[in-house]
């Protein structure tokens, strides 16, 4: 389902009076949600669309390019991922000076991450290097969650052009984003929301995590991309460990209230456990969902439950945006339809 954009007043005014940008930005992984949302950001929001001379996004078959394409963003040039190809992937880095490097809910996420960063290495002028990385991957325990715990090697990878010599400019001006856990997970159980009234997830009553809403999370990495400084990227966000979560901490019953309360129905958390999550995950509620996003998602939870996620982390985004971010009561009134009980027809 795609991502809706709520008005949160994230946005910041567009300054009509910048000079025409000369910088050439690489999306990868555009196909996916997060991927397609700033696509759109950057190429239809006055905020950005100025902001950088061409725009270039990476898929991972020829149907996601076709279906990038159909999507009509301005002057997305679509290329297909290859990784047999390594002269394409480097001419493709070539022409880049700006990567947002977005792992892929796929498998093989670090493979192709890892054939990504060795394409801008040879490529050597990929100066700013913009990482999508996952909130909560340092508590995450390499035997219990390794689906989390890999984003860390990830960053890893990420972080060692910077230091080293013969990659050129790649990775001189870094930023890692480590986005907390997206509200939009929820919409996997508008079914027992709209057929039972219920909100099941796989923590207790007393756990508490802040959802982030993913359209904040685009915000943000459009912000990061387009910034401007002396060495690339601006220096508000150059070299920082920018970690996002949602605004508000809540627990299972508090999620249910505030749906709840903007959607005028009445609405319960239950508790469930693990093995109903997979059941749940596995049934065609989450047939669009990869295998390797499902066992991230049971990851997270279980992160939830040792007690791990209770924090907010959201203060990069007010210092740059001026707002705390998209609180659950308005994610609930964006996908109020989805969530809100669908009437019965009575025989008569």
């Amino acid at each position: 389902m795609p991502a809706k954009r709520a008005a949160n007043g994230n946005s910041k005014k567009a300054d009509s009076k910048s000079p025409p940008s000369n910088r050439q930005i690489l999306v990868t992984a555009a196909e996916g949600q997060t991927g397609r949302l700033i696509l759109e950001l950057l190429s239809t929001d006055a905020n950005y669309s100025d902001k950088y001379a061409g725009l270039t996004a990476l898929v991972f078959s020829e149907e996601a390019k076709a279906s990038v394409e159909e999507e009509g963003f301005n002057a997305v040039m679509v290329l297909v991922y290859d990784p047999k190809d390594e002269a394409a992937l480097v001419e493709a880095m070539e022409a880049v000076d700006t990567c947002l490097l977005i792992p892929p809910a796929r498998k093989d996420k670090a493979q192709i991450t890892k054939t990504l960063l060795k394409a801008a290495k040879k490529a050597k002028s990929v100066n700013n290097l913009v990482f999508l990385s996952s909130a909560g991957c340092d508590y995450a325990e390499r035997d219990k969650q390794p689906r989390l715990r890999e984003f860390i090697d990830l960053e890893t990878l990420a972080m060692a052009a910077k230091s080293d010599p013969s990659s050129g400019d790649t990775g001189h001006s870094p930023c890692i984003i480590r986005a907390g856990f997206y509200a939009e997970n929820l919409l996997l159980y508008t079914k027992q929301a709209q057929g039972e009234g219920k909100l099941p997830i796989p923590i207790d009553a007393d756990h508490k995590f802040a959802p982030v809403a993913l359209g904040d999370v685009a915000q943000l990495a459009a912000h990061v991309i387009t910034s401007v400084g002396p060495q690339g990227l601006a220096d508000e966000v150059r070299g920082q460990m920018m970690v996002l979560t949602g605004p508000m901490l809540v627990a299972g019953p508090e999620l249910a209230q505030a749906g709840s309360q903007l959607l005028g129905v009445n609405m319960e958390f239950e508790s469930i456990t693990e093995a109903k999550a997979k059941k749940i995950l596995a049934s065609e509620q989450g047939e669009e969902v990869d295998d390797a996003e499902k066992e991230y998602l049971l990851e997270y939870y279980s992160l939830v439950r040792e007690g791990k996620t209770a924090y907010v982390s959201n203060a990069a985004f007010q210092a740059i945006f001026g707002s705390r971010g998209q609180e659950m009561p308005v994610f609930f009134k964006a996908y109020s339809a989805e969530f809100k009980p669908k009437k019965r027809r009575v025989e008569h």
